[in-house]
């Protein structure tokens, strides 16, 4: 939060929250809720949500549940969205904290972690945020970005982002058909040529950090098999212990010896 100078939080009548993802949201929830405050949620997007409408699955039934309760937020009294609002662009920091009381900064969350390796950059190589950008319909993204025209994609990583990005290029035009996947995306799924998804990570079982529920998820599709490789589950001392000592890795590696 950065309040202007000299002034006091106990005195605050009217901030702006930058970013109207769930830390946003949250925040303008509690200020109306804690005292006489007014927020104004400004976002660079039209819509808000953020990583809840361009970050999650748009296959998971829990992601319309999510929304409806950010939703909710957005109809308190006190809380009004102002989309389509670049901060630095439209209005710089120093005009809010001019116009406003205080100022809270939550944004930033969507921003890649790039792996740093030889081809990272290559064409055919993306990030998975562009990508699940792409399924979710972000405006940044354009609809042609993605051809689906391999047969053959590497997905790097053993999280539950892997394992979305895994599961909806696994997915039939038909399970997909129901979702918020925009129009030409579904197209694109639907002549998809993917056959082969390999999903590879540094690490072994152990360290996976899928959650059960949705690592489960990849063994429920309609139309694809889940094959691992028992070499791949072989533990080293260290692996033993981790396994040992957590129960969600020992969940998941339950579940990846059933597919071995």
């Amino acid at each position: 939060m950065v309040p202007p100078a000299g002034s006091s939080l106990d005195l605050v009548a009217r901030v702006a929250v930058i970013g109207s993802g769930p830390a946003g949201a949250y925040a303008a929830e509690a200020l109306v809720r804690l005292g006489d405050a007014t927020v104004d949620v400004l976002d660079r997007l039209p819509t808000p949500f953020g990583l809840v409408r361009h970050g999650v699955a748009p296959d998971h039934p829990k992601t319309q549940s999510i929304r409806a309760a950010l939703a909710e937020i957005f109809q308190l009294p006190g809380v009004h969205f102002l989309g389509n609002v670049a901060v630095g662009e439209d209005v710089t920091l120093d005009e809010l904290r001019a116009a406003y009381d205080a100022v809270v900064v939550a944004f930033g969350a969507a921003v890649d972690r790039r792996m740093d390796v030889p081809g990272e950059d290559l064409p055919g190589s993306a990030s998975a945020t562009e990508f699940v950008e792409w399924y979710t319909g972000h405006p940044d993204i354009p609809p042609q970005r993605f051809e689906l025209d391999a047969r053959t994609v590497m997905v790097v990583g053993a999280g539950n982002v892997a394992g979305d990005v895994a599961r909806m290029l696994a997915r039939t035009e038909e399970e997909l058909r129901d979702t918020d996947v925009p129009p030409e995306v579904l197209a694109a799924f639907a002549r998809s040529q993917v056959r082969d998804i390999h999903l590879v990570a540094r690490r072994g079982p152990a360290q996976a950090r899928f959650t059960t529920r949705e690592l489960r998820e990849l063994g429920e599709l309609t139309d694809a098999d889940v094959l691992v490789d028992p070499a791949d589950l072989d533990l080293d001392p260290v692996s033993e212990r981790a396994v040992a000592d957590l129960p969600a890795a020992r969940r998941n590696l339950d579940v990846l010896r059933g597919w071995a």
